[in-house]
């Protein structure tokens, strides 16, 4: 089923491994065929076609698919949409473009994390032909048949991130820089997995998303959210507070798997103590989890000691 937001603008849930708002992709009448943002993996082409349907189209009627960034829950399909769709345009930012041309680091990356669940969670993920690619910096304005978008970069989740806005409506499709949220009244929280968490471009990237103005924000974790304000906000405090524990716990003795094991139960703890029992189960307590993982990586790259590089040692005269 998908949910009208705007005009031409609809949200679809891809019900990933049947479980329902984890995953959004908006469905775009672009006025030059069918648009998609973060189309999401494999593992939910069908739910993708039933949407598709839904909307009134079919898949090789999609002409414009925009990526906020390359990981495998937003952008895992878009290869397979493009190889059946020649005529279909893959947008996505300069730094995650090589990735989707040739994903074999990217797919190396991401098995070593999820190892034999790897192709139950996310499916196939099949290059995307070079001619097909709209390589983005940010900055740019784009035409798509009747619709207007602006493009900015907003890295911090991700060093290729981007976010797009629909000059039309209002709504700026912010993938993963501006965390997750629920329609359930549950907190904004961040979404800092591994690789490439960098707080120091995170809230510029926030900065550039208020400086639209916008509407809304539609999150693909999940939906929209009506005051982008106080959402950003409440989420970058967060993204403060969790960062600040897990420095913390990186100086008291244990294991990784230990302390986000611990980082988890506190926070799930923090976030009932403000909630009914039936908010808290909508609460994505993995996501929390590996956000853990992503905060250390970024403590300790930036805590570790700068290399001296040794100089050779001159050979006598």
């Amino acid at each position: 089923m998908i949910v009208p937001l705007h005009a031409g603008v609809a949200l679809g849930d891809l019900q990933h491994l049947g479980r329902p708002e984890a995953i959004a992709v908006a469905l775009i009448d672009t006025g030059d065929g069918l648009g998609l943002v973060d189309p999401g993996p494999s593992s939910c082409r069908e739910a993708l076609e039933g949407l598709v349907a839904d909307f009134g189209a079919r898949l090789d009627d999609v002409r414009h698919v925009f990526l906020t960034h390359i990981h495998l829950d937003h952008a895992g399909i878009a290869g397979s949409l493009a190889q059946a769709t020649p005529r279909a345009r893959v947008y996505v930012h300069e730094r995650g473009a090589p990735h989707l041309v040739d994903p074999t680091r990217l797919l190396d990356s991401a098995r070593r994390i999820y190892g034999a669940e790897m192709d139950r969670l996310w499916g196939e993920f099949l290059p995307v032909p070079v001619d097909q690619l709209v390589v983005l910096q940010g900055g740019e304005r784009l035409s798509v048949g009747t619709r207007r978008w602006r493009v900015a970069a907003t890295p911090g989740h991700a060093v290729h991130h981007v976010a797009y806005l629909d000059e039309h409506v209002g709504v700026v499709f912010t993938g993963d820089v501006t965390g997750e949220a629920t329609q359930h009244g549950t907190p904004a929280l961040p979404v800092t997995p591994p690789p490439d968490i960098d707080l120091e471009a995170w809230r510029p990237s926030l900065d550039r998303i208020l400086e639209w103005r916008p509407e809304s924000l539609f999150l693909t974790h999940f939906g929209e959210v009506r005051d982008p304000h106080r959402h950003i906000e409440e989420m970058w405090k967060r993204l403060l507070e969790w960062s600040d524990t897990v420095r913390a716990s990186l100086e008291h003795p244990g294991s990784d798997d230990a302390r986000a094991d611990r980082f988890l139960e506190e926070q799930v703890d923090a976030l009932a103590s403000g909630l009914e029992p039936e908010q808290v189960k909508w609460i994505e307590q993995d996501a929390i989890r590996s956000s853990w993982f992503g905060l250390a990586r970024y403590w300790r790259k930036k805590l570790a000691p700068p290399v001296v590089p040794v100089a050779a040692p001159v050979p006598p005269a």
